[in-house]
């Protein structure tokens, strides 16, 4: 393992301040001596994440795409954000009658939105069975204070388990994570436990989910994705079916038929 100058200066001068003892200096002499690992990827092209690269990924696209340096809100920043929200939309196979735009802020942002968009009006069961569902139950109680208004229903299991899917009501709002990544246990294929008939809003953070299993988006009322490739410059994705505008302040927006994908940028063009 190296260890910078900068740092072994910076550990030695702990080491010589009054009252301190050599142990920092003495652990950083033991990981120097830890061998390399012999077993590496495979393949080491990887992005933030880690999400791996596409396969023909070259920096040099970029340049040829002509947006490198330029705003989102320019006319080739716009058209990008276009491509992005078409290509995503077909390489993931959501159905035709749903609407997948780019927000701020990655997977939260997008989660956040629609939670404080759509939820209030009707009672709301939220699942969680590791720690970014537990997360978006936090938020509901503490941050966007539901249940001074209406009913919501905790249900949870420890990690490795999952909660009983079954007491799902369908005409409660219902908020889960589809793959719990941070405890390795996801909702059974089919989703079957989402009614067909269901009255309340589905709101499922599928940010893996929708990139490595295949979905069953008409289960899906409202749904949210993360455009992995995006996440750690802060690029989310959401996508809501038309006809499951029935929340408090999104009626009109979750009510189209299509979205003007190349005006989610307002402002002047730069």
């Amino acid at each position: 393992m190296y260890i910078s100058r900068a740092a072994r200066t910076a550990f030695a001068g702990i080491t010589r301040r009054p009252g301190f003892s050599a142990q920092p200096s003495l652990a950083i002499r033991s990981l120097s001596a830890i061998a390399q690992p012999s077993a590496k990827p495979i393949s080491p092209e990887f992005s933030s994440g880690p999400c791996k690269k596409r396969p023909g990924y070259d920096v040099s696209n970029l340049v040829k795409a002509k947006s490198l340096g330029r705003s989102h809100r320019s006319k080739v920043g716009k058209s990008r954000l276009k491509f992005a929200i078409e290509e995503t939309k077909r390489i993931l196979g959501v159905p035709s009658d749903y609407i997948v735009a780019i927000v701020p802020a990655s997977d939260t942002g997008a989660y956040e939105m629609a939670m404080w968009n759509v939820l209030g009006e009707r009672n709301v069961d939220i699942f969680h069975w590791e720690s970014f569902g537990k997360g978006w139950f936090a938020d509901a109680i503490s941050h966007l204070k539901l249940r001074d208004t209406v009913e919501v229903s905790e249900h949870t299991a420890d990690y490795g388990s999952i909660p009983d899917l079954s007491k799902a009501n369908k005409d409660h709002d219902i908020c889960f994570t589809f793959n719990g990544t941070t405890s390795g246990v996801r909702v059974p294929a089919g989703a079957d436990f989402i009614a067909d008939d269901r009255t309340g809003l589905t709101l499922c953070d599928a940010t893996s989910a929708c990139f490595a299993m295949d979905m069953p988006w008409k289960k899906i009322g409202y749904h949210n994705i993360f455009l992995a490739e995006g996440a750690r410059r802060g690029g989310g994705a959401r996508g809501p079916r038309p006809q499951s505008g029935c929340g408090r302040t999104s009626r009109d927006l979750l009510s189209r038929k299509s979205a003007p994908t190349q005006d989610l940028s307002h402002g002047q063009e730069g």
